[in-house]
């Protein structure tokens, strides 16, 4: 019997449009032979279904909806909110005590994970490089020659919670410095300044699945602009990635090998993406993503169809994970 799947998608932040289109690929891509799928948008006023054009919203005593005089109830969420509350840890919370499974990590992995700062704090004592930086709390005096004595010039300067890199900065200047830290204030209510590491970005795309871990091949993001920001992210022109990155075996070992460190110590489950930065001698860990994209052009999809996966293939490995 075919199960009923809710894909959440939607969210509080500015990253709900990039939600959306992450939720279309999965409902066009789940397999139709095991699993009958509901698209659940989830606004701040608001959680309703969409079906044939029409909105059915949601009880949220258990999750379900009401269409004409049946009840439907959701074996499994498949979440792909990017930002709040779907990557933060809260709308996991809530599944937990309803006893649904989902497809991204538990409430505490992802509200670890979300809060750089402490994710950082977490990889660093697992002996993983991470970036020097400050982590800055609004309200708190900002002495700005303490942050350049600890991260020096250039700087990227970001919210501290949040994706897409939405609020973010490079800072060549210290005069800038200043600016760029309300920038990210206007976005979060943390920042964290981490100092430039020069190198080659690769990311890391994996998922266990029946109890085994699958890597993909790893990308490497070389954007057109300044850095790989929000416009760079979403506009095809502005980057490459490149699948299979172009690296030495040995380097792409390790990173295959840390992603999968990190995946098992951070207890992560579903999809997920590690960022790192190499210079040739050296590899820093930037972030993990526990939601990453999944539109047709995303990374991961791109790295399952190197792989050799269909995008229906993908799926079913997550959802074999839950049911």
């Amino acid at each position: 019997m075919k199960k009923n799947i809710a894909i959440v998608c939607g969210g509080y932040s500015g990253e709900s449009v990039i939600s959306l289109k992450s939720a279309s690929f999965v409902m066009d891509n789940l397999n139709p032979e095991k699993y009958h799928a509901y698209k659940i948008i989830i606004e701040l006023k608001r959680w309703y279904c969409e079906l044939e054009g029409e909105q059915f919203p949601i009880d949220k005593n258990d999750f379900s909806i009401q269409i004409k005089d049946k009840k439907i109830l959701f074996a499994a969420v498949y979440n792909i909110i990017h930002g709040d509350p779907g990557e933060n840890g809260r709308l996991q919370a809530y599944f937990e005590m309803l006893n649904i499974p989902v497809s991204s990590s538990d409430s505490t992995v992802s509200a670890l994970t979300f809060n750089k700062a402490y994710c950082n704090y977490i990889v660093k004592s697992l002996k993983v490089n991470t970036m020097p930086s400050v982590h800055l709390i609004k309200g708190e005096n900002i002495d700005i020659q303490y942050v350049l004595s600890e991260v020096g010039l250039p700087c990227f300067v970001k919210p501290n919670s949040g994706g897409s890199s939405i609020g973010m900065s490079k800072v060549k200047k210290e005069e800038d410095l200043q600016a760029a830290i309300d920038k990210a204030f206007a976005e979060d209510n943390e920042v964290l300044v981490e100092a430039f590491f020069q190198g080659r970005e690769l990311t890391c795309g994996l998922l266990k699945t029946k109890g085994q871990m699958v890597v993909f091949p790893l990308c490497e993001v070389v954007s057109k602009t300044e850095f790989f920001d929000f416009e760079a992210k979403y506009t095809e022109a502005l980057v490459d990635e490149i699948i299979p990155a172009k690296i030495d075996e040995n380097i792409a070992k390790v990173i295959r090998t840390t992603s999968v460190y990190l995946y098992k110590k951070l207890n992560f489950k579903g999809v997920a993406r590690m960022d790192f930065i190499f210079n040739g001698d050296d590899y820093i860990f930037l972030e993990a993503n526990t939601i990453p994209g999944m539109s047709a052009q995303s990374i991961v999809p791109q790295m399952a169809r190197e792989f050799g996966w269909s995008n229906t293939q993908l799926l079913d490995a997550v959802m074999d994970e839950l049911i």
